[in-house]
């Protein structure tokens, strides 16, 4: 397996594991959406794999939906799954067409109504704002941030429509610009002396306008051919396919311990996508077993090749340096998500069809774990044809009591042949 281990490969080290480019790109920089990966190895993929526009090209954890889009504005049929309701959204959004008039005179209401302001349901919620009767020392936007928000959401009608689409972006975007946390790793955190920062009605109707703003500037730049995203659990989804894929491209969940649910929870309640703590939780349900922020059913297998075996048993050994002590659960739950999707994945390929799965290495107890590794082993196990792994980049690990002695991870493309 070492052999297929690429550290030459042409994508190594040249940005396409993250998406730093697209905040400049039409449409893609309408959301930054961290976890996502460049265009440009979607467009490497399409080259590779002499896509056409009589192929179909899926990927089933679409995210903000940087497959999909790549393959509209070519013109090339694609599919996209993605579990979370605000990315799912996300993507959507990027692939509408709509006129420049039309977004204009929408654009326009939405500013004067946010000026407005009307109640958010959000006031007094949890920690989404200040509640000094639940002694809440900490929140996420200030009242009038809430208040300028909610007035602009005022008026737009279903958010199915075209123009409320792209407009609840926009006001969604513009108010996590006016959040007082960003987004830190696994976590919200807090911003360096947040409390003096201030965000008012007047500093979200500036951020709302530049991007009401950006929209109106790419809207000219029309996708040719519109995806189809289904919102929901693509270890279910993907069995009821009913078409074949020549090429699918996608980035699962990571092995890191990464509630994604939670990292955008303020936007999941903010579009209404979520209403409460109990909705939350049947979410994370639905998302790969990547996580121990719900008590996961475990895993009926516990053997993935010499790579997992190997490792496991060192992890297993070593459970003093374990952050918690599902995580060894996790793992295995993981890679038995990992192993069935794959395997439906290669019932709905269609002759000669590629897979480029992008993954990171993780690290836990002490040892590394190599995913790309493993999940090539799982893969040919399934029927699915290794070409390569192809090294991305290596990333830097914070070093943590846990793993003291492992500094970086690798992230890679295991690239499979049908």
């Amino acid at each position: 397996m070492k052999s297929n281990l690429n550290t030459d490969f042409e994508l190594n080290n040249k940005g396409t594991s993250n998406a730093e480019d697209t905040r400049s790109l039409a449409r893609h920089r309408w959301y930054f959406y961290k976890e996502g990966f460049s265009p440009s190895l979607v467009k490497k993929a399409f080259e590779e794999n002499n896509i056409s526009t009589n192929d179909i090209i899926l990927d089933p954890f679409n995210g903000s939906g940087t497959v999909t889009l790549t393959a509209a504005t070519e013109g090339i049929q694609s599919i996209g799954f993605e579990v979370n309701p605000f990315t799912s959204f996300l993507s959507v959004a990027k692939t509408t067409n709509l006129s420049q008039k039309r977004f204009k005179e929408i654009s326009d209401t939405v500013l004067h109504n946010s000026d407005k302001g009307a109640h958010s349901s959000l006031e007094n919620y949890s920690t989404f704002s200040k509640n000094d009767h639940k002694g809440i020392d900490k929140w996420l936007f200030n009242t009038e941030v809430l208040k300028a928000f909610s007035g602009g959401l005022n008026g737009l009608g279903s958010i199915g429509s075209k123009s409320s689409k792209l407009t609840s972006l926009a006001l969604i975007s513009a108010i996590m610009k006016n959040c007082n946390a960003k987004k830190d790793g696994k976590c919200l955190r807090y911003k360096n002396n947040w409390n003096e920062l201030n965000f008012d009605k007047y500093s979200f109707l500036e951020s709302l306008e530049k991007d009401l703003s950006i929209i109106y500037d790419d809207l000219d730049k029309n996708v040719q051919k519109t995806p189809i995203i289904k919102t929901g659990d693509s270890r279910k989804l993907i069995s009821k396919l009913d078409q074949k894929f020549k090429l699918c491209i996608t980035s699962p969940p990571y092995l890191n311990t990464f509630d994604y649910t939670d990292i955008y929870r303020p936007e999941l309640f903010l579009g209404g996508f979520l209403t409460s703590s109990e909705e939350l939780r049947k979410l994370r349900f639905q998302t790969v077993r990547s996580h121990v922020q719900v008590n996961w059913e475990k895993s009926k297998l516990i053997d993935f090749g010499g790579h997992f075996n190997d490792v496991f048993a060192r992890i297993s050994e070593k459970k003093e340096l374990l952050m918690h002590k599902n995580i060894p659960d996790m793992i295995t739950a993981y890679f038995e998500d990992m192993e069935n999707i794959l395997r439906d994945l290669k019932t709905k390929a269609a002759d000669n069809a590629s897979l480029w799965f992008v993954v990171s290495t993780s690290a836990y107890a002490n040892e590394h774990i190599p995913v790309d590794l493993i999940l090539a082993d799982i893969a040919t196990k399934v029927g699915w044809k290794l070409k390569e792994i192809g090294v991305l980049r290596e990333i830097n690990k914070r070093k943590t009591k846990y793993s003291p002695d492992i500094n970086k991870l690798r992230e890679s493309v295991v690239i499979l042949n049908s």
